[in-house]
């Protein structure tokens, strides 16, 4: 597994993918650098964790991302409409969002030491 890898997306789907980053924006924009605590359940950490390592494990392979996210959404029962929510708030908290990318880096060199990944 590496990291740093780029998926080739398709027109329509990099068109999906901009108005989702615009609409993130917007949400930022309004709620500002709101102070306050955000703070997501070890269970989302994981599964932020576990569709991380599947987009950069098959990064190559749009489809096989695809696919691979939707099993992992589906064993979590997660909608990714319910994802997509969780990730927001947490977007819209700074220093939650800090912590929370802390704990997925760690989790990351967790699995990368105990599948001995370089």
């Amino acid at each position: 597994m590496g990291t740093g890898s780029t998926i080739n997306l398709d027109a329509p789907y990099r068109l999906r993918l901009g108005a989702r980053a615009l609409f993130i924006m917007g949400v930022l924009a309004l709620v500002g650098c709101r102070g306050g605590e955000y703070t997501p359940d070890a269970k989302f950490v994981d599964l932020y964790v576990e569709l991380k390592l599947a987009t950069v494990g098959y990064a190559n392979d749009l489809d096989k991302v695809n696919e691979t996210r939707r099993v992992i959404l589906a064993q979590h029962h997660v909608t990714p409409a319910q994802f997509h929510d969780q990730y927001v708030a947490l977007a819209a908290h700074p220093e939650s969002w800090r912590k929370f990318q802390e704990n997925v880096v760690q989790q990351v060199e967790n699995f990368k030491t105990s599948h001995k990944v370089k």
